[in-house]
């Protein structure tokens, strides 16, 4: 039996939009599946009380997915539209030079431009400079910063798919689709309810549906099978209809489910279902964040209004360093509705409470900051006014990789937190430049402020193109290496980070692939989009394929014209923009420590007993870590003192001889206790078992002045927990003590490498406070209280 349709296209973001739109165009016939909700004019979720009256994908299949993965806070967007109901609406090209390398041959933006070109014709895309309303006051504001920080040359307003018409009563757009203009009520990242946005559902997918389209909502694709002779076999949860098992069958499929989705299906369909046997062992390799970076400022001296206008409307760029070296980023002025301003002001006091502990995880730290929302869901408007939202992205090293867990197959995410540091740090101090700026406090998203574990809301690469299946999981078109007929056209495609809002380029390539799979398709070289090709407009809304090749060849005004790239006025000093005046500098140092386990030792608290056991039966525990500390006055001046840790462990019965990988690790110096005159060193250090199985090693130093001169034992004895599990609520499996040797800590003095200066006056000072905090604790512990 032949399949059903021409075309399947799994999901309706950027990528899934364009194929559909374009593919219904050339008069196949197109399924489409969405696992979220339309949403309406008036529909988007707006109950601020309740967090699961559909804003959680989780919770009723929600709008927003979010994802805390293992090394990264992802945040998703679930429904008709894709991430085009969530973002910040901003449109931009890559310079040149991102496509240099990492890109297969065919890709440079002389290449893709006609197809930004197109892009920008269908989104309406214009900046924030078109409306008639004039600047909302952040734009100004953040225009005044740039120049007192010698960074206007490199300011510049980016475009925006936003209707910037008079609001009030709608109007059609150029597909037919009525839309409001905007109305500055700063609601765009949480779904215009006005339909002033320009999202995919009012262009794209509105002549996809013209053209003929099936297009299912509330459809989950879970799994994706060959079909003989050719096509595939889709199989989907219906979530409308109690989440019955459904499957659909197309000659050729468009995997645009998002970067994260994207890979996790084709991980399952690799490593589980084994139906997609052939796809690269690169699958889920090359994942980047994109550089992206979330920061805050309260307290500005004049109203910064986050809630006026757009959420995003101004950007300059950052440039330092040169080769492989080189800093390259946006930063971008933020803001957020007015109901939204209480949540800010928790994320601002959780990190100053002193009632949070100091060794928590992820999900504890979640947990902590969802307890104290409950309380402080809406504050004074006034004082709301005068709080910013910053927002950074760059070029990452895309180093990141997607994979599924050995034992319970869940997804898991490594990054590379140390490895990205130096874009990291730079975000960082320029958040600080600009907060200061503005006479104001900058403040962290927790999660990265607590544990460094970034949020990412430009997720990219995972099934990277290539021209060779040992480099990439696709082709250069878009098509997965073999297996002829499955695509991938959504952001998991791009092999590298591109460093600006990503949403133009995942639809231009999308633009240019899906046209060659047309013009495969149909056996028609020549075939290219309506828009492109300067077809009339107001034809019928479905015609056969002859009808529409007939349209091409008349003679028609094409609609789409070069459009001017709102970076071209940048100007990049030779040398590179200005750097900050208060570089931020970082400290690392590499750790070993060995001793003994044992397993059921009791009680859980006799560590010591649990050592000698532990020695006796030859049960070795030993670690050698590298601790990073980013930014090295937030880590002096915060109560938590918290340390990055990556590095192998080996304990005995749990790994192989040859140890674990630890990569998201935290370390903990001197945290408070209940008594002024004791310390803890905290150790955090999750491993995966050979089991297969998540561990835990739970360790603390415990600093106290005993009877004795007690110091160096204090601070070299670790007593260790190890857990069956993620978080410090996991069973306990074994106990014991491992211990710092002498010889390894005069080793550990000669590691430590001062971050984020080539002085070597700045160096010296950073080693001096470290020095001075760490010995002047011990100086509290042990000798002021026989001073007093």
């Amino acid at each position: 039996m032949a399949p059903t349709y021409d075309a399947l296209v799994i999901g309706t973001g950027f990528g899934g939009a364009v194929a559909a739109c374009r593919l219904a165009q050339a008069g196949l016939s197109v399924r489409v599946l969405e696992r979220g909700l339309r949403y309406p004019k008036g529909s988007f979720p707006r109950d601020w009380s309740n967090p699961f009256n559909g804003w959680l994908w989780q919770y009723g299949q929600g709008l927003f997915d979010i994802k805390l993965l293992p090394g990264m806070s992802i945040v998703q967007s679930a429904g008709y539209g894709g991430g085009s109901l969530i973002y910040a609406n901003v449109h931009l090209r890559p310079p040149p030079e991102t496509f240099d390398s990492d890109w297969p041959a065919g890709y440079s933006r002389a290449a893709l431009d006609p197809y930004y070109d197109l892009v920008a014709y269908m989104l309406d895309l214009q900046p924030i400079t078109a409306s008639a309303r004039g600047l909302p006051t952040k734009a100004k504001r953040m225009r005044e910063a740039a120049r007192q920080l010698g960074r206007e040359p490199q300011f510049f307003y980016p475009d925006l798919a936003v209707r910037f018409a008079p609001s009030g009563e709608p109007m059609p757009n150029k597909f037919g689709v009525a839309q409001e203009g905007c109305n500055y009520c700063g609601e765009c990242d949480i779904g215009c309810n006005v339909r002033a946005k320009n999202t995919l559902d009012l262009n794209y997918l509105a002549v996809a549906e013209q053209r003929g389209a099936e297009m299912t909502t509330q459809a989950e694709a879970t799994r994706i099978e060959p079909l003989s002779p050719e096509g595939y076999r889709v199989t989907y949860t219906d979530h409308a209809e109690g989440g019955a098992a459904r499957t659909v069958d197309a000659r050729r499929v468009f995997l645009c489910a998002g970067t994260v989705n994207t890979t996790e299906l084709l991980l399952r369909c690799r490593d589980t279902f084994g139906t997609l046997p052939r796809i690269s062992d690169r699958l889920g390799h090359r994942y980047s964040a994109n550089g992206d970076f979330l920061a805050f400022a309260f307290e500005t001296r004049d109203t910064w209004d986050p809630s006026e206008g757009p959420t995003i409307t101004t950007s300059f760029v950052v440039d330092e360093g040169q080769g492989k070296d080189k800093t390259w980023f946006l930063f971008q002025e933020g803001g957020h509705p007015g109901q939204a301003a209480g949540f800010l002001q928790v994320i601002d006091l959780l990190g100053r409470d002193v009632r949070v502990p100091s060794d928590l995880l992820q999900k504890e730290l979640v947990q902590a900051l969802r307890s104290r929302a409950g309380t402080a869901s809406a504050i004074e408007k006034q004082r709301g006014r005068f709080q910013a939202v910053f927002l950074a992205m760059g070029r990452d090293r895309s180093n990141g990789r997607l994979s599924l867990s050995p034992l319970s197959k869940s997804l898991e995410l490594r990054w590379d937190v140390p490895a990205n540091l130096a874009l990291y740090r730079t975000q960082e101090q320029l958040c600080q430049d600009i907060a200061r700026a503005l006479g104001a406090r900058s403040v962290y998203n927790p999660l990265w402020d607590r544990l460094h574990i970034p949020v990412s809301v430009h997720n990219l690469g995972g099934c990277a193109m290539a021209e060779e299946p040992a480099y990439g999981v696709l082709t250069p078109e878009g098509e997965v290496h073999g297996h002829p007929g499955l695509y991938v056209l959504d952001g998991a495609a791009l092999p590298a980070s591109t460093g600006v809002n990503p949403s133009s380029t995942i639809a231009a390539v999308a633009e240019r692939n899906v046209e060659l799979a047309i013009r495969n398709a149909l056996g028609h070289p020549a075939w290219t989009a309506p828009e492109r090709a300067g077809t009339p407009a107001g034809r019928s809304a479905v015609e056969p394929f002859r009808a529409s090749m007939r349209m091409s060849m008349e003679v028609a005004p094409t609609r789409v014209v070069p459009r001017e790239d709102p970076m071209r006025s940048v100007v990049i000093p030779e040398g590179g923009t200005v750097l900050s005046p208060t570089p931020v500098v970082g400290l690392r140092f590499t750790e070993r420590m060995r001793g003994f386990i044992t397993s059921a030792h009791v009680p859980e608290t006799d560590f010591q007993g649990a050592e000698e056991e532990g020695k006796a039966e030859g049960h070795v525990a030993e670690f050698t870590v590298t601790i990073t500390l980013p930014n090295l006055d937030r880590f002096l001046a915060e109560k938590a003192h918290t340390g990055i840790v990556q590095g192998t462990l080996h304990a005995h019965g749990f790994t192989s001889p040859g140890g674990a990988k630890v990569e998201r690790g935290v370390f903990n110096l001197f945290v408070d206790t209940d008594s002024y005159y004791e310390r803890r060193m905290l150790y955090l250090l999750p491993f995966t078992g050979l089991d297969g199985r998540q561990y835990l090693l739970d360790g603390y130093k415990h600093v106290r002045d005993d009877d004795g001169f007690d110091m160096w034992s204090d601070t070299s004895t670790l007593h260790t927990v190890i857990r069956r599990g993620e978080d410090r609520e996991a069973p306990v499996v074994a106990t014991g003590i491992i211990r710092l040797g002498m010889p390894d800590f005069l080793q550990q003095l000669t590691t430590f490498t001062v971050l984020g200066t080539s002085s070597p006056l700045a160096k010296a000072n950073a080693l001096r406070r470290f020095g001075n905090m760490f010995m002047g604790n011990l100086w509290d512990v042990f000798a002021r209280t026989k001073l007093e």
